[in-house]
This record gives C-alpha cells, sequence and structure tokens, in this order.
C-alpha cells in the first residue's frame, strides 16, 4: 500500500519534499517570506519592520513602556531604547512619566505616529492580502484564528499602568 499524498502535495505542486509535513517550517517559512515583503513595502515608506511594530504595539492605548515593548517585541532592551529615541525624534510618540512609578515612561503615539501608522498599515495590509490571496478569505480568517488561539497565552506578560 503506497503512502497516501498529503493534502499540501496535492494543493501546491513542488511542495513534494519531507519539510511540508512539518507545520514548524511551513509556519516559519510563510512568516519569512511574508515579513520580507512586508519589510519591501514599508522600506518604500523609510520604515521598518520594528519600527512598524512599536507604532502597531502602542495602537492600542495601552499603558506600555519601554520594558513591555521590549517583551512584547522580543528585542533586546538596547534596541529598544535607540528605537523609541528614534521614534520620539521623529514625533511619532512621546515619553510620559508614568505617575504610579516616576521611574518609568509611557509611551504613546503622536498624531504624527498615528499617520505614518495609518500608511505603513495599509501597506502591511496590502502585502498580506496578497500573500494570502490564494486561500479563500474564510479559511484566511481561519488561519489567524487558529493562530491567535495557539499563540494565546505564549506572549509576555504586560501589565497595564493605572
Amino acid at each position: 500500500m503506497s503512502p497516501r499524498p498529503s493534502p499540501a502535495r496535492q494543493d501546491a505542486p513542488g511542495l513534494d519534499f519531507p519539510l511540508v509535513h512539518r507545520t514548524g517550517y511551513l509556519l516559519h517559512k510563510a512568516g519569512t517570506l511574508l515579513m520580507q515583503e512586508a519589510d519591501r513595502a514599508l522600506e518604500q515608506q523609510g520604515l521598518r519592520m520594528r519600527y512598524f511594530y512599536v507604532l502597531a504595539a502602542l495602537e492600542g492605548g495601552h499603558d506600555l513602556s519601554q520594558q513591555d515593548l521590549s517583551r512584547l517585541l522580543n528585542l533586546d532592551p538596547t534596541t529598544m531604547v535607540a528605537l523609541v529615541d528614534e521614534l520620539e525624534g521623529n514625533d511619532h510618540l512621546e515619553r510620559r512619566r508614568n505617575p504610579a512609578d516616576r521611574r518609568r515612561y509611557i509611551l504613546r503615539l503622536t498624531d504624527g505616529g498615528r499617520a505614518v501608522l495609518a500608511a505603513a498599515g495599509a501597506a502591511v495590509d496590502a502585502v498580506e492580502r496578497e500573500f494570502l490571496a490564494g486561500a479563500p478569505e474564510e479559511d484566511r480568517e481561519q488561519l489567524r484564528l487558529i493562530l491567535g488561539r495557539l499563540l494565546a497565552g505564549q506572549w509576555p506578560r504586560v501589565i497595564a499602568c493605572e
């Protein structure tokens, strides 16, 4: 009895090597390709993915510090300081003293940061739509929900300051 072909082999010609059976590899490869395209799109606006991620993380209005963002985005704290300095220098975010802890700063988007985020978000959305165009809309939403469930509880704990 011959092995049954996997759905990946049936649906994606050219994917006939053993790694197509490794979900981790497929997730990594898809993520890498998607981020490369998003990087190219943001580059046209003079941005980098890290810059976009910081702006997008602050969009929700949570009281996040540099340390919180460093953990959330898995960026080295030194890198985060330089990135926040750059964002502040470009008037895309501002640091405010945390009233509960005067040693910490809360980061907030400025109007300029919101405008840059809107344009960058549109570019990233377009890349994602194009990348995922081969899958029906309901499958794309299902993929997002499944990934959200898989990652639930995996994010670093970020406590909002009140």
